[in-house]
């Protein structure tokens, strides 16, 4: 079954320069990555609880998939989230059962600078892609604790200046929530959505909730009422983050398709997040009129909406 968020792939041009946002800026500590002996593709991983962030880019375009170059010719930012599976074959063979195509399970495999490798099985949904709207299902070689120190490098997973503990939910932009909703329930055996909501900063957006594993992460579809508006130019610094933030959902359905959107993150204590952020001259909008939470501005997040709540 799937049990949660194995992991949440960001692509990037920079991997240096991205190691560096994430490290410094925003304080998520970067421990593991290496080498794919296929695909001409480097990675470094971000350890947060039972999840990871992969920062990946592309060494040796030859080797590349095309949707990858693609989407980083426009720039960084999201590519995908990935379902952990507990019983690869089996789900495998439930989702080709309900009618739709699967590529997989197929092995894969990281080398580390060490020389050391770890391994997984997966099976991509509809096209085999790293980058497209379809979570693919992994299940590692390891698991557990094992697994978290082989993901950080054959260490311990290092402590996260910013007070990270888990990615609570991902975000999946759509045009048609009611037909969207439909395909994912149908091909990952989703149940009805949790809730149906809006949020204040996205008060033009709805989105359908649906729990993973035990409930204590989210997989969130949102769709926009209207098309994106033009933003005013003459306008404070702070008002153009707002704009930013508020269109991310409308922006990213014109121009990507379904595509993943957002990622939110529990920290240990919010107030103590902001102060990092600020000391770093990181740009952000704080939401207090509903759930308290802070908007990080994707322009310093490596195009990467990350929002941050105490949970």
């Amino acid at each position: 079954m799937i049990t949660g968020f194995d992991h949440v792939i960001i692509g990037v041009n920079d991997l240096e320069q991205a190691t560096e946002v994430f490290q410094k800026r925003l304080g998520l500590a970067v421990s593991g990555g290496g080498t794919h002996p296929f695909g001409g593709t480097a990675n470094r991983i971000i350890v947060i609880g039972e999840t990871y962030l992969e920062l990946i880019t592309v060494q040796k375009p030859a080797e590349a998939q095309q949707s990858m170059l693609d989407l980083l010719a426009q720039g960084d930012g999201y590519f995908n989230c990935v379902f952990a599976s507990d019983a690869i074959e089996a789900d495998s063979e439930a989702i080709r059962t309900r009618g739709y195509q699967i590529i997989g399970p197929n092995p894969g495999e990281l080398r580390s600078g060490s020389g050391r490798t770890r391994g997984w099985i997966r099976t991509d949904v509809e096209r085999p892609d790293l980058a497209q709207r379809y979570p693919f299902l992994i299940q590692h070689d390891s698991s557990g604790e094992e697994r978290r120190s082989r993901l950080a490098g054959w260490q311990a997973p290092p402590s996260h200046p910013l007070g990270a503990r888990s990615v609570f939910s991902t975000t999946l932009a759509v045009q048609h929530l009611a037909d969207a909703s439909h395909r994912f329930q149908q091909i990952y055996a989703f149940p009805a959505p949790a809730h149906t909501s809006s949020e204040p900063i996205w008060p033009d957006v709805t989105l359908h909730s649906f729990p993973l594993g035990t409930g204590e992460q989210f997989f969130e579809l949102a769709s926009p009422h209207s098309a994106l508006s033009q933003g005013r130019e003459d306008v404070a610094e702070e008002q153009i983050i707002q704009q930013r933030i508020e269109h991310q959902v409308q922006r990213c359905v014109e121009e990507r398709g379904e595509y993943l959107c957002r990622m939110t993150l529990t920290v240990e204590d919010l107030t103590q997040a902001r102060h990092y952020l600020e000391r770093q001259n990181v740009h952000y909008l704080y939401e207090t009129s509903s759930r308290p939470a802070i908007w990080i501005d994707p322009q310093d997040s490596c195009g990467a909406l990350i929002v941050l709540i105490q949970h």
